[in-house]
């Protein structure tokens, strides 16, 4: 007896367990369902309003939700999804009206319909979800080289008419068409044809996309030649919190810039966003009913800020706003970790005219990659990148250095050219670089001699007011600065420094 028992508790677990885990992994499945933006209308008074409903879910897996509509942005409160149905609760805010709106629906076969009431009265909503659009859209600025000579192309991937990948290659030299485009689990990968003059030959590209940079080979009869692009306006791409303000107050608003820079100003369409340097522009139009407005805004992106004015008919309106962060921003902010060890050296920063002068002796190329060890506030890597635009890398074991690093590495928008990573610069294989620069003390330059050896014939190693021991410079040039880095002008008070820059070139003679 005692043994059935045992095995009637044992089933009796086992069933509710089999009940219970498929019921929360549904409710699970549900979340994710509607997890995105979905495109709603409704009749107001006979005009037919557009509206962005934004499902998402919490660190703790809690269903959230925003309304977006072009009046601005609200929060969903008592948001509820179960087995298809959904509600919530609205508060509008126009001045000092507010208004609070119920809705009751349903969502069924990737339809969204229901019915928001409040002291206006009832009107009817349906809603289809909007697809995301794949990160592989837009325009890439592909690099490689043919020979000794450098090559800069376009290529440009958009989507038909059916949604599929397709790809247009620009370039100033012959005719090229690319065809069989496809983009599965990040890898991208067409056929080409090619004609220059009376050359003709095919060719096959198979990359890698990760975060802002397109990576691959193009294969061909002729051999196999690396590609590196870098999209076009990656500093836009994202979804940005607005304030938009004028005389009779404020209002909260989303603008999404997809991969193609086209873009959605709430739930206006917006066919391109331009960027020009840190200069942001562009037009779209509102209809409501038979009414329509213009609508153009102009402004400057500093980093992940973006502030400018809107204007329209009804006058001008600023507006100030804010890069929210993804995921992957989040990710690489918790790589930032405890330090091994203390520093080796007290942070003092290079002077930006040292860092001109540094990378003007290193004699930066196009393909050239630049890397700094013990970066500090990531200067000398953001310079490289924008006034080279090499690819640089940043390394320190002080998380207080990366985080500013990192920070200056979005305020100049050189993210698809700068990696910063928290590291001990002695564990490092430096083989990567062809331009390594330093200003750390003369025995740790030396310590380093063993990995900076390695680095290729020809490599250039440029060290701020310390030489290496053992090793010959081909230059020592020495300058003087203001001794002030704060950008002010009383060089009375800061006095002048005198700087050293010793250049090496790999293999160095022995000293």
């Amino acid at each position: 007896m005692k043994v059935l028992t045992s095995l009637k508790t044992v089933c009796l677990l086992m069933l509710m367990l089999f009940l219970t885990f498929p019921a929360q992994a549904l409710a699970g499945q549900q979340r994710k369902g509607i997890a995105g933006d979905w495109e709603i209308k409704m009749d107001f008074n006979g005009q037919e309003v557009t509206s962005i409903l934004s499902f998402s879910q919490d660190k703790e897996g809690k269903l959230t939700g925003k309304w977006i509509a072009f009046w601005g942005v609200n929060e969903l409160n008592n948001l509820k999804y179960e087995e298809d149905k959904l509600s919530f609760v609205q508060v509008s805010r126009f001045g000092d009206t507010e208004i609070t709106s119920n809705f009751t629906g349903a969502i069924q076969r990737g339809k969204l319909s229901g019915t928001l009431s409040n002291d206006r009265g009832e009107f009817e909503v349906e809603g289809k979800k909007l697809r995301r659009m794949p990160m592989i859209m837009g325009s890439w600025e592909m690099k490689f080289k043919v020979g000794e000579r450098e090559v800069t192309t376009t290529l440009v991937v958009k989507a038909d008419e059916a949604g599929k990948p397709v790809a247009e290659w620009q370039s100033q030299w012959g005719e090229h068409q690319i065809t069989d485009v496809t983009f599965k689990k990040g890898k991208l990968t067409f056929q080409r044809k090619s004609k220059i003059q009376d050359q003709q030959w095919e060719s096959t590209f198979e990359g890698t996309l990760k975060g802002q940079t397109l990576s691959g080979v193009i294969k061909s009869e002729r051999g196999d030649i690396t590609a590196e692009g870098t999209r076009v306006g990656a500093a836009l791409v994202g979804q940005w919190e607005l304030e938009i303000s004028s005389d009779s107050g404020s209002r909260k608003q989303l603008l999404r810039v997809n991969p193609d820079l086209s873009a959605m100003l709430g739930p206006i369409a917006v066919k391109k966003v331009n960027l020009n340097d840190n200069e942001v522009t562009f037009k779209t139009e509102l209809e409501f009913g038979e009414q329509k407005y213009d609508i153009s805004f102009a402004g400057n992106l500093d980093g992940r800020k973006l502030s400018g004015e809107l204007t329209s008919s009804r006058g001008s309106q600023q507006v100030t706003g804010k890069k929210i962060r993804s995921t992957s921003d989040k990710q690489r902010a918790s790589q930032i970790k405890k330090p091994s060890r203390k520093p080796d050296v007290i942070y003092v920063p290079t002077p930006q005219e040292v860092v001109d002068k540094m990378l003007e002796m290193a004699e930066i190329k196009e393909g050239d990659v630049v890397y700094d060890l013990g970066c500090g506030d990531g200067r000398i890597v953001v310079t490289a990148a924008k006034r080279y635009g090499v690819k640089a890398f940043g390394f320190d074991i002080n998380p207080k250095r990366v985080r500013e690093s990192l920070e200056n590495v979005r305020k100049y928008n050189v993210g698809h050219l700068v990696t910063i990573k928290q590291e001990d610069i002695f564990t490092l294989d430096l083989r990567e670089a062809n331009v390594v620069t330093l200003y750390l003390l003369p025995s740790l330059n030396v310590k380093l001699m063993p990995q900076l050896e390695k680095l290729r014939p020809g490599s250039r190693i440029l060290s701020h007011d310390f030489d290496m021991r053992g090793a010959k410079p081909v230059v020592e040039y020495r300058m003087n600065t203001s001794g002030n880095d704060n950008g002010d002008d009383d060089e009375e008070y800061y006095g002048e420094e005198q700087h050293t820059i010793y250049k090496w070139i790999v293999p160095w003679e022995k000293d």
